[in-house]
């Protein structure tokens, strides 16, 4: 007889924002309901709103789940430099974030006025969140990866970053596009050619580490 366990169930909450991430990547939030998500879990309206008193409560948990994300994606490993493959690999994580949870980022205005907590909770994270961003190209110039700069340039390139990796899918989506999985490689093209011009060689890095 087998000792091994099966793994557990996710807890009914992670049930709940499973369903919901699902049905607002695929019908937009503003289409679905507590019903909506009560129902492709098979539950009673009743039981949901144990859990979740309403669809805000819901997307504020998944908003949770974003800033998680955020915050293992652009950790950088402890007692080691950052390389150009880490810049890389947090660029295409973004994306890979962004597309998971892609109906909050095109439904991101509306959201934001339709709920006051959750609008209070993003413009916190984005004033942090810019506020790593900009710490973390000084990490990458101290490390020699970027040529050093102005505090105006570099506030300008967060500022930028941000800009596309909030607002990219609903710029693509405004015109009209359908967007698959493998097109958000543009985006991550689009922080590199950001960042281009500020990018020195390998060569170059090698020789101000001397």
């Amino acid at each position: 007889m087998s000792n091994t366990k099966a793994d557990p169930k996710p807890d009914t909450k992670a049930r709940i924002l499973d369903a919901a991430l699902a049905l607002f990547n695929e019908r937009g939030s503003a289409n679905v309901t507590t019903n909506h998500i009560a129902e492709a879990l098979g539950m009673s309206p009743g039981n949901l709103y144990y859990h979740f008193r309403n669809k805000a409560e819901i997307v504020r948990g998944l908003f949770a789940r974003i800033m998680a994300a955020w915050a293992d994606n652009y950790a950088l490993p402890t007692g080691k430099s950052p390389t150009f493959k880490s810049m890389d690999s947090m660029a295409a994580g973004n994306f890979d974030i962004q597309w998971q949870y892609r109906f909050f980022f095109r439904d991101l205005t509306m959201l934001l006025a339709a709920d006051e907590d959750l609008a209070g909770q993003y413009r916190t994270n984005r004033e942090t969140g810019m506020a790593n961003t900009n710490a973390l190209l000084r990490h990458f110039i101290d490390a020699g990866l970027m040529a050093s700069t102005d505090k105006r340039t570099l506030d300008e390139i967060t500022q930028l970053l941000w800009l596309v990796g909030d607002f990219w899918l609903v710029f693509r989506d405004a015109g009209g596009e359908e967007i698959v999985p493998a097109d958000m490689d543009q985006g991550v093209r689009l922080f590199r050619r950001i960042l281009a011009p500020h990018i020195l060689s390998p060569r170059t890095s090698k020789d101000k580490s001397k």
